[in-house]
């Protein structure tokens, strides 16, 4: 793995310590994250909800609320789509829960991965439709939906579209073109009543306003008409209590815990560890084993969110969304521990899908290998996604996995920094069937017989753009450090810069120089050290799964360069440091 050690802006950082009265590696933290003003560093700290926009920012935000608050008015029925993951089940929630407080007729409507697949569809249109509903709300879902928007308005169905998606620049321009940022670009959009995005604001908005809304998720903007629905400011109760949902989806969709999502995600993550909390989220948290306990984003992210997943992956995401807006205890449950059922279901499949994968990636010449595209009519498409990150994070290489049905195959990819995976396929759009998503995840569908050419065209295009380093796996590191500078005073600073997630990753310190004073294995594969330094400071350390390094690369007595993130530790009622290793380099014994 290699090392970079950041570039940090030394002046800048100086001044903001002396401007903000901040510790200089606080002020170092904040400058290699690109805040260098005491106002912008001081609001950043605070992570106050009044950092939040006014939903009205967005282009189509007050003909949205007007066509439902109508709606609402006139008893017209109003179907919330969503889409079967965390991301879209609680944005689901969030929309769905304010209708029913605003007196609407609403109801839901979540796909079928395996029949459906993603986002909306012809036949579903025509059911709601004959459910007597007059307008339908998307959320996670839409932007690419053309011919479907079309088909929603030959049926008499109004459409409001609210997505987070990239917007599908590669379809025919039509009547519906905007010019919705200061760059003025020309976005091309369906046909649609109004349509909500983080990308679609007002032209009067300004850059770093836009930064700050560009990174919301499909529950974030759910989260922004919802905000506009209710007329609320951001810190009203009537909304405040719905940012748990907003919290989790945000994390288990892998948002960047930047901009607002941040602010969104701190308080979401407060409600989270009260004990005063819905019910589904309470049983979820019971079942997962974390109540009682304050609530992390990894916790959000490797307890809630694979539980939450589940449903979608291997049945449908009813039962999440039952989970997520029932008022009854029992339900709440009996619920929580069908997800919990499925989620252990869906890791059993996941783990032979991806032992037959890495089996196929095994067989590869990685010389000669820019992206794996891996096919099998044996997989699960809801859990390929799943795999794919494995796959991608153990190779360094972007993977796509497909299961193939009846001739087409649905396939799911996850990227490597440095890899524009949306851009990718956008280059092999010719022989998809369609695809959408991000810079580092996206789905898509595929002729069985173009896989192989899409084998080979999405190696070659990956081989182009990350060239001979962009397969090496690159360890940032935010500031060196002497271990006496590490205290505990330090690291409560520290956690100051929390919510950490992608986007804003926890801090990483280095320090070289390092004595091995004693060194042992630990419960499950677990190394535990004494560092010493030449300032006389000692420190504890944990390397998780890391007990491999013992006599082989390092021993008591080595000497050794860390790469850590430090943590407050309280045992037996005393407070103390540990470090948690991120990685380790040796000098030869």
């Amino acid at each position: 793995m290699r090392w970079v050690l950041a570039e940090t802006d030394q002046t800048a950082a100086r001044r903001l310590a002396d401007e903000a009265g901040l510790h200089p590696l606080i002020a170092a933290l904040l400058v290699n994250r690109g805040i260098l003003e005491h106002e912008t560093a001081a609001s950043f700290l605070a992570c106050d909800l009044a950092g939040l926009s006014e939903p009205w920012i967005f282009s189509h935000m007050e003909s949205a609320v007007s066509r439902i608050h109508r709606a609402v008015k006139a008893g017209e029925k109003i179907v919330v789509y969503g889409d079967y993951d965390a991301d879209g089940v609680t944005a689901a929630a969030v929309l769905y829960l304010v209708l029913k407080e605003l007196g609407a007729d609403a109801d839901y409507y979540i796909p079928d991965r395996l029949s459906e697949g993603y986002g909306l569809n012809l036949s579903a249109l025509d059911s709601i439709k004959k459910s007597g509903a007059g307008l339908v709300v998307t959320v996670d879902c839409g932007i690419s939906a053309f011919a479907e928007a079309e088909h929603a308005a030959s049926i008499g169905l109004d459409l409001v579209i609210t997505d987070h998606h990239q917007i599908v620049s590669s379809c025919p321009a039509s009547s519906n073109e905007k010019t919705p940022d200061e760059n003025r670009r020309a976005y091309a959009l369906p046909s649609a009543h109004a349509i909500l995005h983080p990308l679609l604001l007002n032209e009067g908005v300004n850059q770093i306003v836009r930064d700050r809304v560009a990174v919301l998720t499909g529950v974030g903007v759910a989260f922004k008409l919802a905000q506009a629905l209710l007329d609320a400011d951001a810190g009203d109760p009537r909304l405040m209590k719905y940012l748990d949902l907003v919290a989790v989806g945000t994390v288990a969709d892998v948002g960047s815990i930047t901009g607002e999502n941040r602010i969104l995600v701190k308080h979401g993550l407060d409600i989270l560890s009260s004990v005063d909390l819905r019910p589904g989220l309470a049983a979820l948290k019971q079942e997962a084993g974390i109540d009682g306990r304050p609530v992390g984003v990894g916790m959000v992210g490797f307890s809630l969110g694979p539980r939450l997943n589940a449903s979608g992956r291997l049945e449908n995401a009813y039962a999440a969304l039952r989970l997520l807006t029932t008022l009854s205890q029992e339900e709440a449950v009996a619920l929580a521990k069908q997800l919990d059922s499925l989620n252990r279901e869906r890791q059993s499949v996941e783990d032979a899908i991806r032992e037959e994968a890495r089996a196929k990636c095994i067989d590869y010449d990685m010389e000669r290998t820019g992206a794996f595209v891996l096919d099998s009519p044996d997989w699960h498409p809801g859990v390929v996604g799943i795999v794919a990150s494995r796959i991608a994070d153990e190779f360094y290489r972007p993977a796509a996995l497909i299961a193939v049905r009846d001739g087409v195959g649905k396939g799911s990819a996850r990227s490597i920094p440095g890899f524009d995976l949306y851009a990718g396929l956008l280059e092999c759009r010719d022989i998809l069937l369609n695809f959408g998503g991000h810079t580092y995840a996206a789905g898509f569908a595929v002729q069985e017989k173009k896989i192989p050419e899409l084998r080979t065209r999405l190696n070659d295009i990956a081989l182009e753009r990350l060239g001979k380093t962009g397969f090496m796996k690159t360890l940032f590191i935010d500031c060196a450090v002497n271990l006496s500078d590490i205290t505990t005073d330090l690291v409560r600073d520290i956690e100051r810069l929390a919510p950490f997630g992608q986007g804003n990753p926890e801090p990483r310190l280095g320090a070289r120089g390092l004595d091995v004073i004693d060194a042992r294995v630990v419960g499950n594969n677990h190394l535990r050290l004494r560092l010493g330094s030449s300032d006389s400071a000692t420190l504890t350390a944990i390397g998780f799964g890391k007990a491999g390094l013992l006599g082989k690369r390092l021993r008591i007595g080595s000497k050794i360069a860390a790469v850590f993130t430090p943590r407050v530790k309280t045992w037996n009622g005393l407070t103390s440091v540990e470090l948690e290793i991120r990685d380790i380099k040796t000098e030869k014994w």
